[in-house]
């Protein structure tokens, strides 16, 4: 026995006992506590995936009834559907890019890689920043010469399809990934997964731009029905 008339042996054999015990409890905890946050990241993470596409389903409802012309049409200093479509089809290329160069793929959008701007008669320097058309003022979008319709869609198609592609094949870990951009904006700091939210975000408010040019003109505007 020691001083407090207790048996050292047995206290030893006890705390040893107990130790185990709770550090056994402590990493199961810890495991279950990982494997928590892990479900629910990839479901966070496939959940966005699928908001996406929709949106982008949405955006290619709402315009398949509009000719040429319409897609060109202004209302007072509102851009076009037209510009629209093109402004969230090139900042979906933008982060699908910057996701593939985060990843170690190729960096190139789709709107460098086949050289738009050249083709389609736009100078890149009047596109505002990344020449995404953020910041642009509406006088000067409205001089951009948009190519047919056909082309804008197929470029929106290519990019919004690249995207979707991206963004499904990402799992937990790439999601929390920090967005390696050599941009320098208020996101310099955020992860793939908040660029990629805010990228929707942004997209549904252009879709929602688009949706109110169609109603005033007189046309449904409705994307979900």
């Amino acid at each position: 026995m020691d001083g407090r008339g207790v048996e050292s042996g047995h206290v030893d054999t006890r705390a040893r006992r107990l130790g185990s015990n709770t550090l056994g409890e402590t990493r199961s905890a810890r495991s279950a506590g990982s494997l928590r946050r892990e479900v629910v990241n990839r479901s966070t993470a496939q959940a966005v995936a699928g908001y996406s596409a929709l949106t982008h389903e949405r955006l290619f409802h709402v315009i398949e009834d509009l000719d040429d012309a319409a897609l060109r049409e202004r209302s007072g200093r509102s851009n076009s559907v037209g510009f629209n479509l093109w402004h969230i089809a090139r900042w979906a290329d933008w982060l699908q890019a910057q996701i593939a160069g985060t990843r170690g793929l190729d960096e190139r959008s789709i709107w460098e890689r086949e050289g738009l701007p050249s083709r389609w008669g736009w100078d890149s320097a009047k596109l505002g920043a990344w020449e995404t058309g953020m910041g642009m003022d509406e006088g000067v979008s409205a001089q951009l010469p948009l190519p047919a319709r056909s082309e804008i869609e197929r470029y929106a198609r290519a990019s919004l399809s690249a995207l979707d592609t991206c963004v499904a094949g990402l799992d937990a870990e790439s999601f929390d990934t920090p967005l390696k951009s050599g941009k320098t904006n208020e996101m310099k700091d955020a992860t793939i997964g908040s660029w990629i939210v805010s990228i929707l975000v942004h997209a549904n408010r252009h879709l929602g731009m688009i949706e109110s040019i169609k109603g005033a003109s007189g046309r449904r505007g409705t994307a979900s029905a």
